[in-house]
């Protein structure tokens, strides 16, 4: 069942708590009361001219999961097609502002690559973008609202407010404002404002606004709309009028949001009707929940929500978009990959209106996946530049190497660190030489080039198989090169092995595949047990280990390249004399 998120305000909460009893006991019928009917394709289908979108984050916290998929899908709406995504800071309620939040929320957008072409950082024709600089703008449409007898004065205290609150809900009903102020003439209330009497704006509501939803379809509460408040004692309006004034004055068009405002959409609705204004499209996507349906929260430790600890793990932004994308949004068409959209430009031409309805539960599992599909992506296509490669992928490895050198705060064990020798020629150089990122680039491509590859990931590739950048620590008495030096034949093979590498080293075409068809022609001419036994000395060769996991011999070769290669077989086969 929906539920509204801890930010909602207790009035739509009490309606929502009430819409979702009264649904219960009816069953169907009563949630039919409300949603009605279901929303056709044709409300999934984009809109034939440009969409004007705007993410309204407010500065009282960081940027989390559900607010940043928020955004992609108003970004996606307004570039799928050529439309306009504007950033907004909504920060009206003055005393939960986080000192930092603001400069957080803009560098994480950056980092999820997300653009926008107006905001408070860049100007537009429309602003200013922040909310607490746009007063004179709800101050002028109040007074409109109050010559037009849509809105009212009210000077309730707010103790008065309070023991009416107890007095509704000791008796179960739902706790509406009780008109107390609507019949106050207005030019009385005007004296009153004027001579510095504490009041609040509120709206005149009548009756039960209704509006169509692009994913809910036809939606209206069952209860009247109370008179909310526009314009509070500070000064400051409130979410719901400053929210209405700034989509109209900034001309937004269209609005994709959390499906804990769809309740409050009919307050917005009589709003824009109040002024004669033209709504936009609404849309309401599910919440995020944990895997097992539960509420998404910072104490809730199922799943990080903060988008800094993805950025932290390494986590691509397009893979972080797109995994978000696909919690409650069905693409109009699947991609060259299925769900995997290796690029924004190729998630946003598959973009449509078709969320689910109901909540969306998170599959922090699929993560590594898509995250294993958009790393290949950027290594195989000749058009990412190196400089992407080295920030996203390079520098965290290397970061990882240098742990690994120092033997402190490395992902890999004192005692696996024992085994690693020195590093490998190319990169046990300066850190200002280049030589260490040409060569971790070309053996980054190199595993991508494999369909069957899976750690490429710099965060685990490092601890998984350390020996492909250190050289591991031969121990002669090792089991293994007795056992391998009195099995006839098997001397005969290694020197075969390293001969053949080392003509194709000279011949210098140097990939997989030809490391491959090198040891194969040596390999099959073999008996089975030789063949097999010549794969673990292989193994031995590289890793120090017979035993140990290792990549396939081709691509452990090849990302070695032709000179420590040869070395590695050269000191192993030193080994059996």
């Amino acid at each position: 069942m929906l539920r509204p998120s801890a930010y909602v305000c207790q009035t739509c909460r009490s309606q929502w708590s009430r819409n979702h009893s009264t649904a219960r006991k009816g069953g169907l019928q009563g949630l039919r009361s409300k949603l009605q009917p279901k929303s056709s394709n044709a409300l999934h289908e984009l809109p034939k001219t440009p969409a004007r979108t705007r993410f309204a984050p407010s500065p009282t916290g960081y940027l989390h999961l559900g607010s940043l998929r928020t955004a992609l899908y108003n970004w996606l709406l307004a570039r799928a097609t050529g439309g306009q995504f504007i950033i907004r800071i909504e920060d009206t309620d003055q005393t939960r502002i986080v000192d930092d939040a603001l400069p957080r929320l803009i560098s994480d957008l950056k980092w999820a690559e997300l653009d926008w072409d107006e905001g408070p950082d860049i100007g537009g024709p429309y602003g200013p973008y922040t909310q607490s600089q746009r007063l004179h703008h709800y101050t002028q449409h109040a007074e409109q609202l109050l010559e037009s007898g849509h809105a009212y004065r009210c000077f309730c205290s707010p103790e008065d407010l309070e023991k009416h609150k107890q007095q509704t809900l000791d008796g179960g009903n739902l706790v509406n404002y009780p008109g107390t102020c609507r019949s106050i003439p207005p030019d009385q209330a005007a004296r009153r404002a004027s001579s510095g009497e504490s009041h609040v704006v509120r709206f005149r509501s009548e009756g039960r606004p209704s509006f169509t939803d692009a994913v809910y379809g036809h939606y209206q509460k069952n209860e009247d709309e109370s008179d909310f408040i526009l314009m509070k004692t500070d000064g400051f309006p409130t979410y719901h009028f400053a929210n209405v004034v700034d989509d109209h004055l900034m001309k937004i068009t269209h609005v994709i949001r959390g499906v804990e405002w769809l309740i409050s959409t009919p307050k917005h609705i009589a709003l824009y009707d109040a002024f004669k204004w033209t709504p936009p499209t609404f849309a309401h996507a599910g919440l995020l929940c944990g895997p097992n349906g539960e509420k998404l929260s910072k104490r809730n430790r199922t799943i990080d929500i903060d988008i800094a600890t993805y950025r932290d793990k390494g986590v691509l932004p397009s893979a972080l978009n797109n995994w978000l994308a696909l919690l409650g949004w069905s693409p109009s068409s699947k991609g060259a990959k299925g769900d995997i959209f290796p690029t924004m430009e190729e998630m946003t031409k598959k973009f449509c209106l078709k969320f689910t309805k109901g909540n969306a539960q998170t599959n922090p599992e699929k993560i590594p996946i898509i995250q294993r599909a958009h790393q290949s992506h950027l290594l195989c296509d000749p058009c990412t530049p190196d400089s992407r490669l080295e920030d996203i992928m390079v520098k965290p490895l290397l970061g990882n190497i240098d742990a690994v050198k120092r033997r402190r705060g490395c992902s890999i064990t004192s005692d696996e660190a024992s085994t690693l020798e020195c590093l490998v020629p190319d990169l046990d150089v300066t850190p200002e030489n280049k030589a260490r990122v040409s060569h971790l680039l070309c053996l980054l491509r190199t595993l991508a080039s494999d369909p069957k590859e899976t750690a490429i990931d710099p965060a685990a590739l490092l601890s998984s198989h350390p020996t492909l950048f250190f050289r591991p620590v031969l121990q002669s008495d090792a089991p293994f090169v007795s056992t391998f030096a009195q099995t006839a034949g098997a001397t005969e093979l290694a020197q075969e092995l390293t001969s053949s590498i080392d003509a194709l080293a000279k011949e210098g075409n140097w990939t997989p595949e030809a490391v491959q068809k090198a040891l194969g022609g040596v390999l099959s001419t073999k008996p089975q047990e030789l063949r097999t036994l010549g794969y673990t000395w292989l193994r031995f060769t590289l890793t120090g280990d017979a035993e140990a996991p290792a990549k396939p011999a081709k691509l452990h070769l090849a990302v070695l390249g032709p000179e420590e290669a040869l070395l590695r077989l050269r000191r192993a086969e030193a080994l059996l004399s």
